[in-house]
């Protein structure tokens, strides 16, 4: 903004301006009047008066007091001889122009401000800072007496002289001491937004709000107040996908979008993605944003990056105001602002902080918690016909789902997913999310430090988590393990059976995977090679025939395995492309 200084700007202080036209109440003032003055004119100008024109004023005011002309009267009220045979003068002279009846309403008088005294002024009121307006005259007026001026005014005309100054120059007011933030916020115009033109799913809005209540950090164990990055379907104002943030870093945005495009069930046109407080100092690093563009061109989509400190182009910053209903439907809300802050997070309050950890039990929600309390909002809010704005009469469920695509395969989308990195495979896979993930492709592994496998997963998703070697490439998608019932047989259903089945068929095979081969490599490998040592040191006469025999039955299985158990160990990657074949053998059971 191009700023003035205070000389330009004093010129625009309040002055006496003339108005072209009347306000409603004037209009109906003036028109009333002149009505009035038509009939008191008529009436005094008749026949039988002639000669008695103050006889026949004073009666038609009389009349016109006891109820005459009720219309008339209910607008001006009553009125005299005198000033009636002055509206008459004055309507006369104007050329019976209506106009010159109108009262005039605080016609503005010269300010009694001399122009050093308002430059004074106005530069202490201009002040960043911000300071009140009494402090604003004190100081004025200690200058006016250091400097002798005369005829220092009093407070409350120091006041409304910088009240009507605001008023007449509030783009500078604000801008001065707000700034241009303030100025985009309270005084410049702002574009409206045609909806008709877009599509659902044509555009995903997202920001990161931090959370008004606390949930237990997993990572550290003791409470704090996240951050919840929202996508927001631009034309429906449904929240398709958000994630609750554990790491400050642009996965958290990434897997917002994924799962909002997996809600949506297409891809969309162009995220737009706040570049201000939120994603752009003061939870991420700036080159983390900027890697988020090429990030989501390799699915086609275009980004663009709000202005900094604009709200008015953020259409998401209304979502969190709505989004503090829930807020302060959890246990452990904080408040939206120091105001607002319940009464057991302020000194002295014991009653209030005993009562708290009374129900809270010294406890505070976990994450699944707040994912809950999230989905169970969300539903609701979802579902709540709007009434103003371009959804007026609808619910944003209804806008989004009719737009909604034929659906996407969260395959493609894996890139975008959460990702930890994690050293320790046990035998039975992976533990996360309190249960186990397997896949046969990391069978027989035992990592130790160094030896780090990457995961990608989704915490509200748990069927399944990818998993990566430290060079990034990919091993296997595991699988959740079911627990199986302890006595399937007798008290389980037909799916616990056919679960218990499963796994068992898949353990004896995992088995004679390995001692099948392990058999073959002891004849053809282990044995002799201990015989012809044993041999050559001559210390039991061993002869060729006393080659030790593995019956015929204990190799039926490695008879199918073409190379030997070194070929398998010297290949580890085509390990890598096994499935698991958990279809159970039918001479098994």
């Amino acid at each position: 903004m191009e700023t003035k200084n205070l000389t330009d700007i004093q010129v625009n202080s309040p002055d006496n301006t003339s108005e072209n036209e009347l306000s409603p109440k004037q209009l109906e003032f003036a028109l009333a009047a002149s009505r009035l003055v038509e009939k008191f004119t008529d009436f005094a100008n008749r026949i039988e008066f002639k000669g008695r024109k103050d006889e026949a004023q004073n009666k038609f005011v009389s009349a016109y007091i006891n109820g005459s002309f009720p219309e008339i009267f209910e607008i001006i009220g009553e009125r005299s001889v005198k000033t009636l045979r002055a509206w008459q003068t004055k309507y006369a002279e104007a050329n019976n122009d209506y106009r010159a009846l109108a009262p005039q309403y605080k016609s503005k008088k010269p300010s009694c401000i001399t122009p050093e005294e308002s430059k004074i002024l106005i530069r202490l009121y201009l002040n960043p800072k911000q300071p009140l307006t009494a402090e604003v005259i004190r100081e004025a007026t200690n200058i006016f007496e250091a400097k002798r001026f005369p005829n220092i005014r009093s407070y409350s005309t120091y006041k409304r002289f910088l009240d009507d100054w605001t008023k007449e120059n509030y783009a500078d007011y604000v801008f001065y001491r707000e700034g241009e933030k303030g100025l985009d916020d309270k005084v410049l115009p702002y574009l409206e937004r045609d909806y008709d033109k877009i599509e659902v799913g044509d555009i995903i809005v997202m920001d990161g709000h931090v959370n008004n209540y606390e949930i237990i950090n997993p990572l550290t164990g003791q409470p704090k107040r996240m951050i919840t990055v929202g996508a927001l379907e631009f034309k429906s104002q449904y929240l398709a996908g958000y994630e609750i943030a554990l790491t400050e870093n642009t996965l958290s945005i990434a897997s917002a979008l994924r799962r909002a495009i997996l809600t949506l069930g297409k891809l969309p046109k162009i995220v737009y993605i706040d570049n201000g407080k939120a994603f752009g100092s003061k939870y991420f690093h700036k080159s983390e944003i900027e890697n988020l563009e090429p990030l989501f061109s390799r699915l086609g989509i275009r980004t663009i990056f709000a202005k900094a400190y604009h709200a008015q182009s953020k259409p998401i910053e209304s979502f969190w105001g709505w989004m503090a209903e829930m807020e302060r439907a959890l246990p452990t809300y904080v408040g939206t602002s120091i105001a607002t802050k319940p009464p057991r997070m302020n000194r002295g309050e014991k009653l209030h902080m005993k009562l708290y950890e009374k129900a809270m039990l010294n406890t505070t929600i976990d994450i699944w918690t707040a994912h809950k309390a999230m989905a169970w909002w969300l539903d609701q809010y979802h579902h709540r016909e709007k009434m103003d704005g371009h959804l007026k009469g609808t619910t944003p469920a209804e806008l989004f789902n009719a737009g909604k695509g034929p659906g996407i395969d969260k395959r493609e989308l894996i890139f975008l997913m959460m990702q930890m990195s994690i050293n320790t495979i046990y035998r039975k896979g992976i533990h996360m999310f309190g249960t186990w993930f397997w896949n046969e492709a990391i069978f027989g592994k035992k990592l130790g430090p160094g030896d780090e496998v990457l995961i990608r997963y989704d915490i509200l998703d748990h069927d399944s988590i990818f998993i990566y070697d430290k060079d990034g490439s990919f091993i296997c998608e595991a699988m959740d393990v079911a627990k199986i019932h302890p006595a399937a047989g007798i008290l389980g259903t037909e799916a616990d059976v056919k679960a218990l089945h499963e796994q068992l068929a898949l353990k004896e095979r995992l088995k004679s995977t390995i001692v099948g081969e392990a058999r073959q490599f002891l004849q053809d490998e282990i044995y002799p090679e201990i015989q012809r040592t044993l041999k050559e040191a001559n210390i039991l006469g061993l002869n060729e025939e006393a080659k030790p025999e593995i019956e015929e039955s204990e190799t039926k299985v490695t008879r199918k395995k073409k190379r030997s158990i070194t070929d398998r160990w010297s290949m580890p990657g085509e390990v890598k492309a096994k499935n698991i074949d958990t279809t159970p053998k039918a001479e098994g059971f």
